[in-house]
């Protein structure tokens, strides 16, 4: 927890250290869709027999930083995620780069790496729900004629980690669970 609020911090600091001479630009991008999976897990009342279900769940992220040049940005992401089980806030650092593509139309790569808290999930009795590392590199593409708002669309893998420990069953002593989201994410989005 130490090295990404480090991280964090030295990521702000060499932002603004970089703002010099030239005006700062400010960038925004905020995006809500659906991650995708398939989950594999021991159903204990099926004899810990496995079983597999396709998942889907709500994800809304926020990123706002600054234009370091003129293809790069780098900031704060922000987000919440609805899992079944879980609901998750992740906080990263972020960037952004224009790949390729015309005036109208922008390929862009984006990167987001931090940690997932659960600030706002509300366990039952006797659980509690902790966050875990989390990353989310992907692909995406922007419509609108630069320096002013565009809409996006970006394909994306996010990999959240999330441990949970449980209500003890029957002549346990304890129970937990070391869970890995691994999603494909699609979002829209609007960036400025």
């Amino acid at each position: 927890m130490k090295k990404i609020a480090y991280f964090l911090l030295l990521l702000v600091s060499s932002v603004s250290y970089g703002q010099t001479a030239r005006g700062v630009r400010f960038v925004n991008h905020t995006e809500f869709g659906g991650l995708f999976g398939r989950v594999k897990y021991q159903n204990p009342y099926a004899g810990n027999g496995d079983q597999v279900d396709s998942k889907t769940s709500l994800t809304v992220q926020t990123f706002n930083g600054v234009q370091i040049n003129r293809k790069l940005s780098a900031g704060v992401t922000l987000g919440m995620d609805w899992y079944k089980t879980a609901l998750l806030s992740p906080i990263a650092g972020g960037v952004r780069y224009d790949l390729l593509g015309r005036k109208n139309v922008q390929l862009f790569g984006t990167v987001d790496a931090g940690y997932a808290f659960a600030w706002f999930h509300d366990d039952p009795d006797g659980a509690d729900t902790k966050g875990g590392l989390m990353v989310n590199p992907g692909v995406g593409m922007k419509v609108g004629k630069p320096g002013v708002a565009a809409f996006t669309i970006a394909l994306t893998y996010k990999r959240q980690e999330a441990h949970v420990t449980k209500v003890p069953l029957w002549d346990q002593k304890e129970r937990f669970e070391d869970r890995v989201y691994n999603r494909l994410a699609l979002r829209l989005g609007i960036s400025f």
